[in-house]
């Protein structure tokens, strides 16, 4: 197996932003598990009984199997570093579908430590866990390899792009673009960035005001690493714009000290943040907090879920990824402030890919594919990144 360095994940800081257009509920996982669905009871034998709605026409003729199978496991645990409130529509809208699945519980983790938890559970004697769900890229690569996915193929394969089922048994689910955001009472309206060449431009004209005011995401963090690499190696002049602005950056581990530190007013600008935080927090700020696309090239890094092979509730965990990448679970990613990514979903909550492209243009958003990093790459990468902060 070839080594790979991208350590322990710092947890998410808990999430203590507002509602997104008064349809965000639920509060943060504070890195704990978190309960969600419908009721904190367990089921009753109502629940169990309850009708389920229709599958879409294109389901197996057996995929009934599954969901009376799903009535027995009654359950579902997720190892996953996304925060309650981008899963709370999501699960509101699962256990509308099938009601007597309404434990549900996922734990809000650090990239790394999603991967690490299972993986030492299950060498010494079995995880509770379903499904792993993260947006750690290089991560996901490493999984692949290790032949631990339970291989579920879903249904609704035959309606999503190619790249939809990024690894075997991996299935992209949001494609979260990364952007940056801003503090707008710290700024003046002609220093607001439209991008990282824009930032650039910005910070030079006044670089011992802006000097230590950007924050960046540190490419050690399998986050990190996606989302500065995905910019410096499909965007023309990507690694000429990050010479001229990591110079006037600091490296942090996290997207909760990132939006944080803007917040405050510490930093000015933070770079390399995924949509699924940055926009939510900027939206729901009061007017404090402004973000933006990168115009010269914007990076989409999904978010993906996995059924582990040993999942305790398997069936209830195929209904939940068949869910997910489905019509109406594809609008329920929206609402969570995630992005859409299948084709003609009905929804207004967020811009879905679709949308990104058509006002970037779709050759200026470029998709980050899961792939393993050894420690070599990494290594090479990082010491560039960090040559370049001087």
């Amino acid at each position: 197996m070839v080594s790979t360095r991208f350590g322990p994940g710092v947890p998410s800081a808990p999430d203590r932003r507002p509602s997104r257009r008064s349809v965000l509920r639920g509060t943060a996982a504070l890195g704990a598990l978190a309960t969600a669905g419908g009721t904190l009871a367990g089921c009753t034998t109502t629940d169990a009984n309850a009708a389920a709605q229709p599958v879409p026409d294109y389901y197996p003729a057996g995929y009934d199997k599954i969901v009376d199978a799903s009535r027995r496991e009654r359950k579902l645990l997720i190892y996953s570093n996304t925060s309650q409130t981008n899963w709370q529509p999501i699960f509101d809208a699962f256990t509308g579908r099938y009601p007597w699945l309404d434990d549900i519980r996922a734990t809000n983790l650090g990239s790394s430590a999603v991967y690490e938890r299972y993986y030492s559970e299950a060498a010494t004697g079995g995880s509770p866990a379903d499904l792993l769900v993260s947006n750690g890229g290089p991560l996901w690569g490493d999984y692949g390899t290790r032949k631990v996915a339970s291989g579920y193929s879903s249904p609704e394969k035959e309606h999503l792009p190619d790249w939809a089922e990024m690894l075997p048994g991996v299935w992209v689910f949001s494609a979260d673009p990364v952007v940056i955001l801003y503090n707008r009472k710290t700024l003046d309206d002609s220093q607001r960035p439209t991008g990282i060449a824009s930032l650039a431009e910005i910070i030079e004209t006044k670089p011992s005001r802006f000097r230590g005011k950007v924050g960046a995401y540190d490419p050690t963090n399998a986050f990190g690493y996606g989302s500065n690499y995905g910019y410096t190696s499909a965007v023309a002049k990507g690694w000429d714009n990050f010479a001229r602005v990591l110079p006037f950056a600091r490296a942090d581990h996290s997207s909760g000290t990132l939006v944080e530190k803007v917040v405050s007013g510490e930093y000015d600008f933070s770079i390399n943040l995924s949509g699924g935080v940055a926009v939510p927090a900027a939206e729901g700020s009061g007017g404090l907090l402004g973000w933006t696309y990168c115009e010269e090239g914007t990076v989409a890094i999904p978010r993906a879920a996995s059924i582990v092979k040993t999942a305790p509730h398997p069936n209830a965990a195929r209904l939940f990824v068949d869910f997910m990448l489905s019509a109406e679970g594809q609008a329920a990613v929206a609402k969570g402030g995630l992005t859409p990514y299948r084709e003609g979903v009905r929804q207004d909550d967020t811009d879905s890919l679709q949308d990104i492209q058509r006002k970037l243009g779709a050759d200026r958003v470029h998709l980050y594919h899961f792939t393993q990093v050894t420690e070599e790459t990494q290594d090479k990468y990082v010491a560039r990144w960090e040559k370049a902060m001087g």
